[in-house]
């Protein structure tokens, strides 16, 4: 995870993020590859894991993509972290959308100001 974070560092620094906002997408692509590992590679020794950025409109735009299960197939089981990471990641940014489709996997987009509010 740690050449994501860097990689991800170094262009939201070219962009012209703030220390404060690359922080804050470091900590979002963070959670959300911690929740991929976590439940959609359960047990798996090997899982793939896509990271897209880009600024649209004054914002970053993140896009984080695994191809496990899907959330779906979890869904009987209450994890605290899934929600933890969540929370952490809305408090973030300025919105985020979560899809996931049984067997075909979860996509998060995260979208994060460019300078604080």
């Amino acid at each position: 995870m740690a050449p994501i974070r860097a990689e991800l560092a170094e262009y939201a620094d070219a962009i012209g993020m703030t220390a404060t906002g690359v922080e804050n997408a470091r900590t979002v692509v963070t959670e959300a590859c911690g929740n991929s590992i976590k439940h959609a590679y359960v047990g798996a020794a090997t899982g793939c894991i896509e990271v897209s950025a880009h600024v649209e409109d004054g914002e970053l735009c993140l896009a984080i993509r695994d191809f496990g299960p899907g959330i779906g197939s979890r869904t009987a089981r209450r994890s605290a972290s899934l929600h933890a990471g969540l929370s952490i990641i809305g408090a973030l940014s300025m919105a985020f959308r979560l899809s996931s489709r049984r067997g075909a996997g979860t996509l998060l987009e995260v979208w994060l100001p460019l300078e604080p509010a």
